[in-house]
């Protein structure tokens, strides 16, 4: 019986040991991954590894758009960097339009009205030896092009792609981007664009089926659109030729906008009637420039207003445009909490300064970011206007600036910027009392622990219905419960190293929790295992009371398996009351439950807090007597 006792004793101690002493070098990592580090491409530090490696793009585009059939035909030269240490056989082009393709796998039907022949490749040349696109050469599987090379990429070369096509722009089934009110357009996924060749899974191969995000290079822009010359573009980079385009009324609003405070209505709807706002022509040529982004998009529009204003950032002003159909119930705002919000995510929080030099709001539908600009659609209310346009421009930061394979780990960028951005609204909604966070936490509850529970290191392609959960609830809550352990300024610290070490390129999820480990000067596997990589939920219950001659003991039991904090509040029979907190480390350990030492006095009623703690069965969170 001794022996049987010890050897109990000593799995128990065993177990426990490595509860308390867990290792973010042990936590799972799949073998890809694993393969990244034994090349040293990443390090176990949170820092690119001393042979990580990038390919790079830079895309020189000539297009035409034709309002009235809603037809791009470009051309496009793209100098394609191989930076990696491989000879490359093939080649894979994103061909996103394909979406409409008929007969293309989608993740939800979306009916015929919109449906095409797919994109058309006229035409495609690789380092001046032209490929025929209608041969076996060329292979299409749903958004994918797959080009197979007669001459290999060598590494560490340099290369000239060009490809010639035409695509027909949406009308009626708008995912993201398409045609609003007949004559603007919101355009994005619009040029083919060379897929991701990493460290870690070689070529991007995964389709774009609607739901997943995308995951693409960095590069400079050059982009000549021309359009009709009663239409106005903007787009992800800063127009080149301003002079060339408007009459001088324009000029004078667009440059005062530029230096200024205050909001310059450009183009009004007196404007729009006059019709007098560029220069006599048949087409304008609009040329932007864009530097090191990862994609670019555009907006046309003949009939939205437009208003403009700048706000600085450091040592330099970001231009903010607000483009809007005359009736928008909230757009008239836009500009100035656009401004508001740059402000806050360059000196609050995230406290990194906002990266790129301008931004455009554009008044579509829905909500969606691109470098550089937005695509809201308009809000039920002003909490709703301030949380679309700060969650948008957020994603600037993530996944633009920091280059997130959206696919793999949608969470990432959609959990962080679903979190912080509500301090926006909590910083400028005027409705009293008003709390965002309430729905996160209404959401998590509901979902949490049911068929949607799917850990966040599951790759976001195979999530199916339980996308939004995985990518928005789930994440959104881990965010912020490590918020409100860590603190703001451990917070920011940590997105802040990140953003510096990662800024322009791919990390993976390990580069976040390796990079806050160091920031935060302790290793958090205790956290990033439950939270991010187990089946699992968050669930405190109250337990037994236990009352003594001087004090009530109270025991609070985890019986999910999610760290959380301890949120109590004792109501005593007078109605006076007691408010108990605890950080959510104190289940670091692996501890299953918290005796809590409540002062002496007839008890009314227990809460522990389900509205702002997260909880997947809160019926046994109330003890009445």
């Amino acid at each position: 019986m001794k022996t049987l006792k010890g050897i109990l004793l000593l799995i128990i101690f065993l177990a426990f040991n490595k509860l308390s002493a867990q290792d973010s070098g042990d936590l799972f990592m799949v073998k890809e991954i694993k393969k990244a580090y034994e090349n040293k491409t990443r390090s176990f530090d949170g820092k690119p590894g001393i042979n990580y490696f990038q390919n790079r793009t830079d895309y020189k585009i000539s297009a035409e758009f034709f309002p009235e059939t809603r037809i791009i035909e470009g051309k496009e030269i793209i100098t394609y960097k191989n930076n990696s240490p491989d000879s490359l056989s093939d080649l894979y082009v994103k061909l996103y339009q394909d979406l409409y393709k008929k007969g293309v796998s989608r993740d939800w039907d979306i009916g015929s009205v919109d449906l095409h022949d797919g994109v058309e490749i006229k035409s495609i040349k690789i380092n001046g030896n032209e490929i025929d696109v209608n041969s076996n050469r060329v292979k299409r599987n749903s958004t994918i092009m797959h080009l197979y090379l007669l001459k290999k990429i060598n590494p560490k070369s340099t290369n000239k792609i060009e490809i010639e096509w035409s695509l027909i722009i949406p009308e009626t089934v708008c995912i993201r981007m398409g045609t609003y009110d007949k004559t603007n357009f919101m355009i994005a996924f619009w040029y083919p664009k060379i897929s991701v060749y990493d460290d870690i899974n070689g070529w991007n191969t995964i389709p774009h089926k609607g739901q997943c995000e995308y995951y693409n290079d960095y590069g400079d822009f050059d982009v000549e659109i021309i359009v009709p010359s009663d239409f106005n573009v903007w787009s992800s980079g800063v127009l080149q030729n301003t002079e060339e385009i408007f009459n001088e009324k324009y000029i004078n609003r667009i440059n005062k906008a530029a230096v200024s405070d205050e909001i310059v209505h450009v183009i009004t709807k007196d404007d729009r009637t006059e019709n007098n706002i560029t220069k006599k022509a048949k087409k304008h040529t609009w040329k932007f420039r864009a530097d090191y982004l990862p994609d670019f998009a555009f907006a046309v529009s003949n009939k939205y207003l437009w208003d403009a204003s700048s706000v600085k950032v450091c040592e330099k002003r970001v231009i903010v445009n607000a483009v809007y159909k005359e009736n928008s119930k909230d757009f008239h705002e836009v500009a100035d909490i656009s401004k508001k919000t740059i402000d806050y995510f360059s000196t609050k929080i995230p406290a990194i300064p906002y990266p790129y030099p301008q931004l455009t709001a554009f008044n579509g539908k829905g909500g969606m970011e691109f470098p550089g600009m937005i695509n809201d659609g308009d809000a039920d209310d002003r909490n709703g206007t301030l949380f679309v346009t700060s969650h948008e421009i957020g994603h600037t930061y993530f996944p633009f600036y920091v280059g997130t394979n959206e696919q793999k780990y949608a969470w990432i960028d959609e959990g962080l910027i679903t979190f912080f951005p509500r301090k926006v609204i909590v910083e400028y909604t005027d409705e009293k009392g008003y709390n965002p966070f309430k729905n996160l936490f209404r959401s998590y509850n509901y979902y949490a622990g049911s068929f949607s529970e799917i850990p966040l290191m599951i790759s976001s392609t195979n999530t199916g219905v339980a996308y939004r959960y995985q990518a928005y609830s789930r994440s959104s809550i881990a965010f912020y419960t490590l918020f409100e352990l860590i603190g703001k300024e451990n917070f920011n610290k940590g997105l802040q190293e990140y953003t510096k070490r990662w800024n322009g390129k791919h990390p993976t999820p390990y580069d976040l929790f390796f990079t806050f480990n160091e920031v935060v000067g302790e290793d958090l596997a205790w956290f990033w295992e439950p939270w991010f990589f187990d089946l699992g939920y968050a669930d405190l219950s109250i337990g037994e009371l236990n009352k003594k001659s001087e004090i009530t003991e109270l025991t609070i039991e985890n019986k999910g398996s999610f760290p959380v904090p301890i949120n109590l509040e004792i109501i005593y029979m007078d109605n006076t009351k007691l408010q108990f907190n605890k950080a959510s480390s104190i289940w670091k350990n692996g501890a299953k439950s918290f005796l809590v030492e409540i002062p002496k006095g007839e008890i009314k009623k227990i809460i522990l807090d389900t509205e702002l703690t997260p909880d997947a069965f809160p019926r046994d969170n109330i003890l009445e007597f």
